[in-house]
């Protein structure tokens, strides 16, 4: 079936410090506003989050965060931190002149959401958080050590990769990001092939029900683009992972924002992000709805997560009205 062509508005925003954000907006001009923060750090806005909100519920606005996607320059982390991607997201909100608005977050995307509503709290409507993560220093070793437990083989792929780029083998999380700094800021092709089985190992630990073959958009993308894509991704989160996390931690400030609608969704199974995060999370917020799906894992597109997700948003939107 030929899918309906979808009016949006674009623009870059510049943000300072020489850096420029790409924007995206779409859906109807007087519904309620819902801002959606990608993962990473270094992912990348996909437009394919509004598949689980009501097309017409929702004014939904995208943007790339620094360093990453069609944001500019790309891959520069200087001047790339928690507090600097919070200050963008409140530039874009003024630019665009947004009252208030709902966030949708997924993964480290939950973390900036939530640094966001503590430090602007009068300016959020409701949270909708999937896959949450806490940044705090156990979060970051179950992702590059811990889970080797339950994913010895990709771990050991992952281990493989990082000997053959830096001639020698890491022995702790510490060491990994230690070791990835220098090889991943050449953007050379050893580089990039760090990158990609940095990514690769990730993908593998975010989905429980693997589609038979890679989505249509991801198939035709170009390998060019495929490897920029990972290069941000494995870059930023080092970056991220060794020099800006974990911040304050978020827990305790987490009451700024607990009279706010929230609904969280969580995949059983989720590797990157274990779901006592989730439950840790949900234990500081009264009246939050927590769904631990099932048969589930990290990634968004797990049926069961999307299934959540609209469920979700649909009891958002009712709450936060018109």
């Amino acid at each position: 079936m030929e899918q309906t062509a979808v009016n949006f508005d674009e623009g870059m925003l510049d943000v300072g410090d020489g850096h420029s954000i790409y924007w995206r907006a779409q859906g109807p001009r007087d519904a309620p506003v819902m801002l959606v923060v990608h993962g990473g750090p270094g992912g990348a806005m996909n437009v394919k989050w509004a598949d689980a909100l009501e097309p017409d519920a929702w004014r939904v606005v995208f943007f790339d965060q620094r360093g990453c996607g069609k944001s500019t320059p790309f891959g520069k982390l200087e001047h790339n931190g928690i507090d600097a991607l919070v200050g963008d997201m409140e530039k874009l909100r003024e630019a665009l002149e947004i009252e208030r608005w709902a966030l949708f977050g997924g993964s480290w995307g939950t973390t900036l959401a939530l640094a966001y509503g503590v430090a602007h709290p009068e300016r959020c409507t409701a949270f909708l958080l999937r896959g949450v993560f806490l940044a705090r220093r156990e979060d970051i070793d179950w992702f590059l050590w811990d889970v080797q437990r339950v994913f010895p083989e990709a771990h050991r792929a992952f281990l493989d990769a990082i000997e053959a780029a830096c001639g020698k083998r890491p022995a702790s999380g510490e060491e990994i990001l230690s070791m990835t700094e220098a090889p991943l800021a050449r953007f050379d092709e050893d580089g990039t092939r760090l990158a990609r089985a940095w990514t690769q190992y990730e993908t593998t630990l975010s989905i429980v029900n693997k589609p038979d073959k890679l989505p249509a958009d991801e198939a035709k993308r170009p390998s060019a683009e495929a490897n920029s894509a990972a290069v941000s991704m494995a870059l930023l989160e080092r970056h991220y992972m060794a020099s800006e996390l974990p911040p304050t931690s978020l827990l305790p400030l987490v009451a700024r924002i607990a009279h706010l609608p929230c609904r969280i969704v969580h995949g059983r199974f989720d590797m990157v992000c274990p779901a006592d995060q989730a439950i840790a999370l949900g234990a500081r917020w009264p009246g939050v709805e927590v769904a631990i799906v099932d048969a589930a894992g990290h990634w968004t597109f797990e049926p069961g997560n999307i299934a959540a997700l609209r469920a979700g948003a649909k009891a958002l939107r009712e709450a936060v009205g018109a």
